[in-house]
């Protein structure tokens, strides 16, 4: 029978004694103290925080492998990256598909014999229109087998072949802070995917350490509104999720995203992908749960602080939940 109440020692710190924004240095048992020679595996690799954390994880010399649905902006990348002389390559991959990210394990063993680094990043953002009673099914559907399945799937290939050799490593799950911070109302699907998939690192985390795993987990909650290809996403929507009817959902720029969400009192400014890969290098090097907003984004890392301490506010006090929630764009 399964046992879901094993039980786990927890030290509780109170939010007034480790605010978000305060930099802890431990380092964990199973940190990656040498990363130089391992190999590492990024999914969403072709741009954004996959593209600048494998140029700067292969700079610090990781075997890296990126892994995208793009094939074409796949390809750009690892020959740009190659042309700087590190050590990248690229497998085709659909996360939503087990099929598909077990292939991108077979590959990568192929070629480098073992995973240390699991970076399961990869991850879509619609815009669909109306409340979330009046989207379709599809528009669930679409961020679910993408934001969620892609980590499922990727917990599922790549962590037993990480066990296998024994060796340290570190899975590491792209979040935001509408799943680990509290949502935004506009956002329903990526809110509530990025929220499942903290869980999922919370969970992952806890079995590890039970287990005496040589691996660990942790889940990147990046400084604010990061500038990548995240919210076109609708470009790779694949016909099988695709609206029951045409509809205008242009991709929105960064900058107009930045003025809308300011606007609705959501503090931002631009953060550029190769400031959060630094984040997830000392994550990694660290072997910390928690990769989150430090001094480098302290204004961020304060907001953040603000709408933790008042969603837990909420909680205890039963109270309404708009006193939490980040604005609506």
């Amino acid at each position: 029978m399964l046992n879901l109440c094993v039980p786990i020692a927890v030290s509780v710190a109170r939010p007034s004694e480790n605010p978000l924004g305060q930099e802890n240095h431990a380092k964990e048992d199973t940190a990656m103290e040498e990363i130089q020679g391992k190999v590492a595996v990024i999914t969403g690799g072709a741009s954004g925080i996959g593209r600048a954390t494998g140029a700067l994880l292969a700079s610090r010399g990781m075997k890296v492998v990126l892994a995208d649905v793009e094939q074409g902006a796949l390809d750009d990348t690892v020959a740009q990256l190659r042309g700087r002389g590190l050590e990248v390559s690229g497998v085709r991959t659909d996360v939503s598909s087990f099929d598909s990210m077990s292939n991108l394990v077979d590959e990568t063993r192929a070629r480098h014999g073992k995973v240390h680094v699991a970076f399961l990043n990869a991850g879509v953002s619609g815009n669909a229109p109306g409340a979330l009673w009046e989207h379709e099914i599809n528009d669930w559907a679409w961020h679910i087998a993408v934001n969620l399945w892609g980590v499922i799937n990727g917990v599922k290939a790549l962590v037993p072949a990480m066990l296998e050799h024994g060796e340290p490593g570190q899975v590491v799950i792209t979040s935001s802070s509408v799943g680990v911070v509290a949502p935004v109302p506009s956002a329903p699907e990526y809110s509530m995917t990025k929220a499942a998939i903290f869980s999922i690192a919370e969970m992952l985390y806890a079995q590890l350490r039970q287990r005496q795993a040589p691996i660990t987990a942790s889940v990147l909650v990046p400084p604010g509104t990061i500038n990548t290809a995240l919210f076109s996403a609708v470009r790779n929507r694949p016909a099988q999720f695709a609206p029951s009817a045409p509809r205008k959902e242009a991709a929105i720029t960064y900058e107009e995203l930045l003025r809308r969400m300011n606007a609705a009192g959501n503090p931002r400014r631009p953060v550029q992908p190769e400031e959060v890969a630094e984040y997830v290098l000392d994550g990694i090097l660290e072997g910390r749960f928690w990769i989150v907003p430090d001094r480098r984004h302290a204004d961020i890392a304060r907001n953040f602080d603000e709408i933790i301490r008042a969603r837990a506010d909420a909680m205890l006090g039963r109270n309404d939940p708009l006193t939490y929630l980040q604005k609506a764009m």
